[in-house]
């Protein structure tokens, strides 16, 4: 399983360790770049990346080889991601995040954003055929059961 989480703030390394300790790969993008090869190298992540398109190429993009032809086939699918960011910063975010996203994908928000605005997000990604969980308050059966893994490692 892997997860691309934006931004890893002291709340986010923790969370990104314990998923690592489950063996969850854990790709992350932060706008300090610096601070994310640091967490690269001291073994909190996986991998890290330079901008949002990247990161979602990262987890989504999954290489396979055939075992007839010995040829490599590249292929996509579902992607989760985890926004872990202050409220301020969440619109810009998505506006970037959304539209790279597709049916199937999962989006974990652990910002602490207003119920409100969650809920019109919730209502607008599942339009999109994309499973929404806003970690204060509610998420759809299908993303629950999807991420099960996820919430088993960073439960206490």
């Amino acid at each position: 399983m892997k997860v691309g989480m934006i931004t890893l703030g002291r709340m986010g390394e923790d969370i990104a360790r314990r998923m690592m300790q489950d063996e969850i790969s854990v790709f992350s993008y932060q706008q300090n770049y610096e601070l994310s090869s640091e967490q690269y190298d001291a073994g909190y992540i996986s991998g890290c990346t330079t901008s949002i398109p990247l990161l979602v190429d990262q987890i989504k993009k999954k290489m396979v080889y055939g075992v007839k032809s010995g040829e490599s086939v590249l292929f996509e699918e579902s992607g989760i991601f985890m926004l872990c960011i202050p409220p301020e910063n969440v619109e810009h975010t998505l506006d970037q995040l959304l539209p790279l996203m597709v049916e199937g994908d999962v989006l974990i928000d652990l910002s602490s954003s207003d119920a409100k605005a969650c809920q019109e997000l919730e209502l607008y990604c599942s339009k999109l055929g994309i499973a929404y969980i806003y970690s204060n308050v509610f998420g759809s059966r299908v993303a629950i059961d999807t991420c099960r893994k996820i919430f088993r490692s960073l439960a206490p």
